[in-house]
């Protein structure tokens, strides 16, 4: 079973033994190499066929969480002992502190909303962008244009019991799922996007490898909100019948036999530490 460690407590050789099995995930050039991972982010944002399957839904938490789980297993290729970081900005809320330091995920873009240049992913030479809708074959950030979420504010989110609601969408105006996303005050996790802008700005958003650990701090939450509530398959919301999302049996794609009841208890397989 894996542990996934806040940033801030990684050792010097987690930290490169991280960015080596994220950049050789990145030279991979056939199967599920780093931009799948990124155009199946972009693929999947929207709408397909008439369902929402990975935001303004109920299942933008598990179909985030097993996304996560995909790509922890495809760094493991390279190296078993890799575990994806979370970033909890709730404490770490600075542009040059953990995770943003030279020796890691690297500091803001040059110009408010140039390439990054510092780290291991600065500049097209160390980390190409292939697959986006703008020109940049660089990264970009355009850190601190927004406030990040306080602990109070995820406090009152874990603090609802309710998982979902209709309309099951962002316009739901109770439920968990809608002010964990986002789209309901306080906002919590596309702020953290905004907050760091540039590519993680925009659908691409995984071009920037701090996505990872920003979604691994969201699926962390949810976890604790489990822990309170229950892990049972009964928390999850709708259960059936509801057309245009996910349901607690339903298939989420691209991955044909996952289901929010199969990824609902993680704790066989990883835990927070």
């Amino acid at each position: 079973m894996g542990v996934r460690k806040n940033a801030r407590d990684l050792t010097s050789t987690e930290k490169a033994a991280f960015v080596a099995a994220v950049k050789r995930l990145k030279a991979q050039t056939t199967g599920r190499n780093y931009d799948w991972f990124v155009t199946t982010h972009m693929t999947y944002f929207a709408t397909v066929s008439g369902v929402r399957y990975a935001h303004q839904s109920p299942s933008f938490l598990p179909w985030h969480r097993q996304y996560l789980i995909e790509f922890e297993r495809a760094l493991q290729v390279y190296d078993p002992a890799v575990s994806i970081p979370y970033w909890d900005w709730t404490v770490d809320r600075t542009t040059s502190g953990a995770p943003f330091t030279a020796d890691f995920m690297g500091g803001n873009g040059s110009g408010g909303n140039g390439p990054v240049a510092t780290g291991p992913f600065a500049g097209a030479t160390n980390w190409r962008i292939n697959v986006s809708p703008s020109s940049s074959t660089s990264l970009r950030r355009a850190m601190g244009s927004s406030s990040l979420p306080t602990a109070a504010q995820v406090d009152s989110v874990l603090g609802i019991s309710t998982y979902d609601a209709a309309p099951w969408n962002s316009s739901s105006t109770s439920g968990m799922r809608n002010r964990m996303e986002g789209w309901q005050t306080p906002n919590l996790h596309n702020r953290a996007h905004v907050w760091v802008g540039g590519h993680m700005g925009q659908q691409d958003s995984p071009n920037d490898p701090v996505f990872w650990l920003h979604h691994c701090n969201i699926d962390r939450l949810w976890s604790l909100w489990q822990t309170r509530w229950g892990f049972d398959t009964g928390r999850y919301l709708p259960a059936a019948g509801t057309s245009g999302v996910v349901d607690l049996n339903d298939a989420m794609q691209p991955w044909s036999d996952v289901t929010p009841a199969a990824v609902l208890d993680h704790r066989a397989g990883y835990t927070y530490a």
